[in-house]
């Protein structure tokens, strides 16, 4: 079915982190050493997916590429801008270098994330500018920890690694130190449900996302901030940005019919709320979203539709956030 797709501030906000960095490696770039065996960095590029630590609550892939071509990234790129770790020094542009993301959000310590960028990242200008502690676009240094081999660089908790010339390390400290007692261990095989396989496999759609909200206490958590979720199991997405600006389908499967018959009545105020904000970026131009629900026993499916105006809208709201965030990071 075609691609159609709604959105939501905390996961773009994560995204647009993941999306800014970059690190440092201190190492022949070609190998890594994995239980005292030299490991092809080709093995690593290979392996995205199994580099992310196991036990995800929601896994995402993104194609850069697709994003930064589309009406929606020279917005994107000036918020990249705004919180990229490392500046013009470290020649690493989020909109020229990075082609892939595959992220995931975690409950270990806390709401912790990890991701994997794919491009092609000038290791040793990156190398060069961190080993000198080269300050944040908001004056902060990078903080430099040696762990498993590596040195993780970090800015309020949000760090980088660089593995290969083309495969980067990021998140927050608890989710890359997993991933990287991962590598250690020499475990880079794929751990997915095969539904989730087949959806992030999807080579049609420009990004994908899976959840998986079965586990204990996991549902009521999120559900505070997106109520369709409640009594949730699985979520599937895939979307492109198409005209006119972002579009995805999807389902989402509930544990019995009254959950997702309270999951229907969630969605409806989803759509209340996307006409709402609608109003404030009218003045843009911007058209409300299209929002389609189909109920079917246990599963919702759902077809979705935003454009460029409003998705510019969110963006400089979400950009207008970020800048107090930027403006007053500490190192430690």
């Amino acid at each position: 079915m075609a691609c159609k797709l709604p959105t939501v501030q905390r996961f773009l906000s994560t995204l647009l982190l993941v999306l800014s960095l970059g690190g440092c490696v201190h190492r022949d770039e070609a190998l890594v050493l994995v239980g005292g065996v030299a490991v092809p960095a080709a093995r690593i590029d290979s392996a995205p997916l199994g580099l992310l630590p196991s036990g995800a609550l929601a896994i995402g892939r993104l194609d850069g590429r697709a994003l930064f071509a589309s009406a929606l990234g020279g917005t994107t790129a000036d918020i990249v801008a705004r919180v990229l770790p490392l500046g013009r020094e470290s020649n690493f542009s989020a909109a020229r270098d990075v082609h892939r993301v595959f992220g995931a959000i975690y409950a270990m310590q806390g709401a912790d994330f990890c991701a994997v960028l794919q491009g092609n990242f000038d290791v040793q200008t990156i190398a060069q500018a961190a080993a000198r502690r080269a300050a944040t676009p908001s004056g902060t240094p990078l903080v430099r920890t040696p762990y498993a081999g590596y040195s993780i660089y970090t800015v309020a908790n949000i760090g980088f690694a660089v593995l290969t010339p083309h495969t980067i390390l990021s998140g927050d400290e608890t989710g890359m130190r997993r991933a990287l007692d991962r590598l250690r261990s020499g475990r880079l095989e794929h751990e997915l449900e095969p539904w989730m396989g087949t959806t992030l496999g999807d080579a049609k759609a420009a990004f994908a996302v899976v959840a998986s909200l079965d586990k204990e206490g996991v549902i009521q958590a999120v559900a505070e901030r997106v109520p369709f979720v409640l009594g949730a199991t699985r979520v599937r997405l895939l979307g492109n940005f198409a005209s006119p600006g972002i579009n995805a389908v999807g389902t989402v499967d509930y544990a019995d019919v009254d959950a997702a018959s309270r999951g229907a009545a969630g969605f409806a105020q989803l759509r209340e709320l996307a006409a709402f904000a609608s109003f404030f970026a009218a003045f843009g131009g911007a058209q409300a979203p299209k929002l389609e629900v189909e109920a079917r026993e246990r599963q919702l499916s759902f077809a979705a539709s935003v454009d460029t105006a409003f998705m510019q809208f969110l963006l400089g709201t979400l950009g207008q956030a970020l800048r107090p965030a930027t403006s007053s990071w500490v190192g430690r």
